[in-house]
């Protein structure tokens, strides 16, 4: 995917044809590595044979505002983060990148935010890796979310060099509320999928 059309006001930021760069390349990337689990996950259980054509959406969101620009800024963070560099990023900014985040959780299946009635709080504004002050409500994603979410997880995990299954050792039942079949299935996946 391309970038069509930016915010006019960030033409200006330092850096700022890097840090688009940097997103377009990043997310694609994350875009391809989710498609490959996808295919793993449709390939184990035929049951998840939709996964494939919503890999081939997969946050497709995150390239039309209001969330491109913010992203761009979000992807750039974690990039100063994994390079040991810092970066100040100024507070109205990170109300948008906040903003991007909060929209992008809603209008994706694969988020267990998507799924909740709660919408104050649903995101820890300071550190969106971290609970929120309430644990989310997921329990009414439906099996095909989940395998969704778990594609995610394990292209995070394959990009970041970690395993998912800390992940969810770290969120499931903690940051967002599963069934007991949910959290059967998450760790089913995990299990037989990844294989790092």
């Amino acid at each position: 995917m391309k970038i069509v059309k930016l915010a006019n006001d960030m033409k200006d930021v330092k850096d700022w044809d890097k840090m688009v760069d940097w997103f377009e390349k990043r997310t694609n990337n994350h875009i391809k590595l989710v498609q490959k689990y996808c295919e793993l996950v449709a390939d184990y259980d035929p049951v998840f044979e939709e996964l494939i054509e919503r890999g081939e959406v997969h946050d497709a969101s995150k390239f039309e505002e209001p969330e491109m620009t913010p992203y761009v800024w979000t992807t750039w963070q974690y990039k100063c983060k994994d390079d040991g560099i810092k970066l100040e990023i100024p507070e109205d900014i990170k109300e948008k990148m906040n903003a991007a985040t909060f929209h992008h959780v809603k209008h994706n299946k694969h988020h267990p935010e998507n799924h909740t009635e709660q919408s104050k709080d649903i995101l820890n504004r300071e550190d969106r890796d971290k609970p929120p002050s309430e644990i989310i409500d997921a329990t009414k994603m439906e099996d095909i979310d989940i395998g969704e979410l778990v594609c995610d997880w394990m292209a995070m995990a394959e990009e970041k060099g970690t395993n998912p299954k800390d992940w969810a050792d770290k969120n499931v039942n903690i940051r967002w509320k599963f069934t007991n079949k949910q959290k059967d299935l998450i760790y089913d996946l995990i299990k037989n999928i990844w294989k790092k």
